[in-house]
């Protein structure tokens, strides 16, 4: 017969975090057939520029294309504060003469930069996406801050900002301003997803990062920053598949972004509940 597991963060054991946790049983279960992750509830509190993982952006000034990397102040951010927070970044430090002036065109979903306050051929400035800085690597290891960061994770802020772009390195001056060629996007997160030890790295779920133990999305939709992310089961087939009959006295959890990095909901704990279609108490 069915039987229920209901889990909350906040019941987590010692150690873990509200979106990476192990939860003891009260005593061991015996389960086989399926399991559904069935009503999810997960706060909408992350944020949009997150320390040591998109704070950063790639730039280099001066008609001598100094290289440097410029970090916004991790927060919670829309279109305008976002503009805000990316202009205090570039001049923080700046190598030009000129002032830069970011802003958000609500006409175009675009971000903007400028220079202003100088008209001097050193009021140049390159922006580098993520695909140009990973191609000239070698170029950019020596630059000051910059260690750390690997060719598949720059850490930086331009997607969110519309400034991502294969094309090449994105120029601006006190003649030309730039655009960027993007929407902004200030949703962190479209969807989530939920690893654990339930599944047993069964091959039936593969994540888009290739992993075996995925066990549960969660979509984020438009769920507006600081609410509920409420995501209700719906899929007759979306369930783990219990490898035989396995004992379980404790179970671990991942909330994890689309990179495969734990998301963090700075305190606030996910709670949702476990329907196992066969299952022995013991």
């Amino acid at each position: 017969m069915p039987w229920k597991l209901y889990l909350d963060g906040r019941k987590r054991q010692p150690g873990g975090t509200d979106t990476d946790f192990a939860i003891q049983l009260p005593y061991p279960i015996n389960v086989s057939g399926k399991a559904f992750l069935d009503v999810i509830l997960c706060p909408n509190s992350f944020y949009l520029v997150r320390a040591g993982d998109s704070d950063r952006l790639y730039v280099a000034e001066t008609q001598s294309n100094v290289k440097r990397v410029a970090f916004l102040i991790p927060g919670q951010y829309d279109a305008h504060t976002l503009a805000t927070a990316c202009q205090n970044a570039l001049n923080q430090n700046k190598g030009i003469p000129g002032t830069y002036v970011c802003q958000y065109l609500s006409a175009l979903h675009r971000m903007r930069i400028s220079i202003t306050g100088s008209t001097t051929n050193n009021d140049t400035m390159q922006l580098w996406p993520d695909d140009s800085v990973a191609a000239a690597m070698a170029s950019w290891t020596s630059v000051s801050n910059f260690a750390g960061a690997v060719a598949t994770d720059l850490k930086t802020a331009t997607r969110a900002m519309g400034f991502m772009s294969s094309g090449g390195v994105l120029t601006c001056s006190h003649t030309q301003d730039l655009t960027g060629p993007h929407a902004v996007n200030v949703q962190l997160y479209s969807q989530l997803f939920i690893r654990s030890n339930l599944g047993g790295g069964s091959s039936e779920s593969l994540g888009v990062n290739g992993e075996s133990d995925i066990c549960r999305r969660i979509v984020v939709g438009n769920t507006p920053i600081n609410s509920m992310i409420y995501d209700v089961h719906s899929q007759a087939h979306d369930h783990v598949q219990i490898n035989g009959k396995r004992e379980f006295s404790s179970l671990w959890f991942q909330v994890i972004d689309v990179n495969g990095k734990v998301v963090d909901t700075h305190g606030l704990p996910i709670s949702f509940s476990i329907i196992f279609e066969d299952v022995d108490e013991i």
